[in-house]
C-alpha cells in the first residue's frame, strides 16, 4: 500500500510536539495511535525488553492490539521476537497460512487480526524493543509500509531517550528502565569480546548470538557469563 510522503512528513510535525518527559505514557500511545492511522493499519503497539531480553507489552493503540501484545509476552513468540532478536523488520503476511510462527497465530486470529509487522526500536545500534503493526486482512508488507514503519520506530526512540534523560516516572518508564538496563549489559559484553578477541563491534554481537543460539539459552545469560569473566567457546571453523 503507498505512503505518502507528504503524508508523513506532515504527521511527524504533529508528532514532534509531543511531551515524552511529562506523559511518557500518553505520548507513546499517541505515536502506536498515528502509526495506526498513516499507515492505515488495524492497531499498532510498542514492546520493551525486561531484564533478561524477553519483551514486554508496553502500549497499544487499542484493546485488540494489547490483547495480543500479551499473548505475544506470554509465548514468546512472534515477529517482534525474531525482529529484536535479528535487528530486521520481520513480517506475518497471513496468520492462517504461516504456522512457523506458533501458537500466535491462535492470538493474532482471535482477535480477528490476520497479519503483523514488526520493526525493532534501537538505540545506539541494538534493540530495546519493537514497534508492532497488525492488519485485520491478509497483507503483504511492501517496502514503504516496512521504511515508515522504521521511521515511527526510530520516532519512539527518540521519544524514549527523552523520557529516560528526563527521569519520568511511571510504569512504563519502569519498563524503559530496564530496557536500557539490559542494553547496557549487552554493550558492556561487546566491548569485552572486542578488547579480548581483537573483534569489531558487530562480530562482538553476532558472537553472543551464537553462543546463545548454540546453547539454546537467552541471549542475556550468555552476556552474564561474559560480564562473569567466562571465555566464550571458539567457534568450530
Amino acid at each position: 500500500m503507498p505512503i505518502d510522503p507528504a503524508a508523513l512528513a506532515r504527521n511527524l510535525n504533529t508528532l514532534a510536539v509531543l511531551d515524552a518527559e511529562h506523559n511518557l505514557a500518553r505520548a507513546m500511545q499517541q505515536l502506536a495511535s498515528a502509526a495506526k492511522a498513516l499507515l492505515r493499519v488495524d492497531g499498532a503497539g510498542l514492546m520493551l525488553a525486561d531484564e533478561r531480553g524477553d519483551l514486554r507489552w508496553a502500549t497499544a493503540s487499542d484493546q485488540q492490539t494489547q490483547t495480543i501484545e500479551e499473548g505475544k509476552e506470554g509465548l514468546g513468540q512472534g515477529p517482534c521476537v525474531n525482529a529484536f532478536a535479528e535487528h530486521a523488520p520481520m513480517a506475518m503476511r497471513d496468520a492462517t497460512k504461516e504456522p512457523q510462527w506458533g501458537k500466535i497465530t491462535e492470538v493474532v486470529t482471535s482477535q480477528d487480526m490476520r497479519a503483523g509487522l514488526s520493526v525493532p526500536i534501537q538505540l545506539e545500534g541494538g534493540p530495546i524493543g519493537t514497534l508492532d503493526l497488525y492488519s485485520a486482512a491478509p497483507r503483504d508488507w511492501d517496502q514503504a509500509e516496512v521504511s515508515a514503519a522504521q521511521v515511527y520506530a526510530a520516532l519512539a526512540a527518540m521519544l524514549l531517550c527523552q523520557a529516560a534523560a528526563a527521569q519520568v516516572k511511571g510504569r512504563l518508564a519502569d519498563q524503559l528502565q530496564v530496557a536500557f538496563a539490559h542494553r547496557t549489559r549487552i554493550e558492556r559484553a561487546k566491548g569485552m569480546l572486542m578488547v579480548q578477541e581483537g573483534i569489531d563491534d558487530a562480530a562482538a554481537f553476532e558472537r553472543l548470538r551464537s553462543a546463545a543460539r548454540s546453547s539454546q539459552r537467552p541471549l542475556i545469560d550468555v552476556v552474564n557469563e561474559v560480564l562473569g569473566g567466562q571465555r566464550l567457546a571458539r567457534p568450530r571453523r
